[in-house]
């Protein structure tokens, strides 16, 4: 009887040897580890100047304008370049309100002479805030009438304009003519019927 056929040995399978990696060098070493702390210092920076923004904001929303100046101050300072801008024009908001001096309007002239100011700086909303406080002070004044009619045109408010206007015109009729004279008004009598009709000429002043 024959013996067996011997099975040939299974190949010997050897694992793939890895390249060792390459020894940094001491400087290259000190390079990366300079590159990680300044990159870790740029967001702390960023964190903080975020952190200050915010600060700054909650403050102004406030009122609290010489705390949130400093923090907007901090923000601007900061690395986001986008954030920084907004922070600058915020704090110079904040010295503005700061630096005025508390209003003190108690007559019914003061309140009308800061009507008019604001009126011209085309704060229509402050203008007539303090036009109607003048107005409450003062009830039968009809340059505050004239004034406030002006005021209500330039807001878009035709009836408040020809209202007041109106009554401006019954206490003094000489605002009729002044009103037809001042420029603004004829611009605002184009878009406003109702105060077209007002400003028109009628048959009995033809006579």
């Amino acid at each position: 009887m024959a013996a067996p056929a011997k099975k040939a040995p299974a190949p010997v399978r050897t694992l793939p040897v890895k390249a060792a990696a390459p020894v940094k060098s001491a400087a290259e070493v000190r390079a990366a580890a300079a590159l990680e702390a300044a990159a870790a210092q740029s967001r702390a920076a960023l964190q903080s100047q975020m952190r200050a923004w915010e600060d700054g904001v909650r403050q102004f929303s406030l009122k609290k304008f010489s705390a949130a100046h400093a923090h907007f101050k901090e923000a601007a300072a900061g690395p986001a370049a986008h954030i920084a801008d907004k922070a600058r024009s915020y704090a110079q908001i904040c010295e503005r309100r700061t630096s005025e001096p508390a209003l003190e309007l108690k007559t019914a002239e003061d309140h009308f002479t800061y009507g008019v100011e604001r009126l011209n700086a085309r704060d229509m909303q402050t203008a007539r805030k303090h036009l109607d406080r003048a107005l409450a002070l003062d009830p039968n004044a009809e340059h505050i009438l004239f004034t406030l009619a002006l005021c209500c045109g330039l807001a878009g408010d035709g009836d408040g304009a020809c209202e007041n206007l109106k009554r401006a015109i019954a206490l003094e009729p000489r605002n009729k003519v002044l009103a037809r004279q001042d420029p603004e008004f004829l611009g605002l009598a184009q878009q406003m019927p109702n105060l077209r009709a007002l400003l028109s000429v009628d048959a009995a002043e033809n006579q």
